[in-house]
């Protein structure tokens, strides 16, 4: 395991999401730079796994990690926005707003403070997932003809 591979990674999610979690932005942007953010493993998981080089086996642990930590950075964030009004100016905000109008279930709205767990684990879980497959995709191994 290159745990500087994991960094570099995991550098690129966490300053997206301090960026996502602190910039004002104009709201006509807001959900776009939302669903940005919830990409950002992808990024952090394909830095991951071109550091660490081997095979895409190595990439994907690599990945996983990396987006296991800016997971739980997204996750923390988002769930403290969520709980915090008043909070969120940037991308952050236009999360809470696709969270807040996306159609949630009555039965499953009457649980608001389970929401306030259970969707920002959801986002992590993503982010976590993404830094897997875009790690596992960007092995740097080559294989030479015969």
């Amino acid at each position: 395991m290159r745990f500087e591979a994991v960094g570099a990674g995991a550098l690129v999610e966490l300053l997206a999401v301090a960026v996502g979690a602190t910039i004002p932005l104009p709201r006509s942007v807001r959900v776009s730079a939302a669903l940005a953010l919830l990409g950002v493993g992808l990024a952090g998981g394909y830095v991951a796994g071109w550091f660490a080089g081997g095979n895409w086996r190595d990439g994907l642990r690599h990945g996983l990690l990396a987006g296991a930590i800016g997971g739980v950075a997204l996750a923390v964030v988002l769930g403290y926005t969520m709980a915090t009004p008043g909070s969120e100016v940037g991308a952050l905000w236009g999360m809470n707003y696709l969270i807040a109008t996306g159609g949630i279930p009555l039965w499953l709205a009457a649980y608001d403070a389970q929401l306030g767990i259970a969707l920002p684990l959801l986002a992590g879980i993503i982010v976590a997932l993404e830094g897997a497959i875009a790690g596992g995709a960007s092995g740097t191994v080559s294989v030479e003809p015969p």
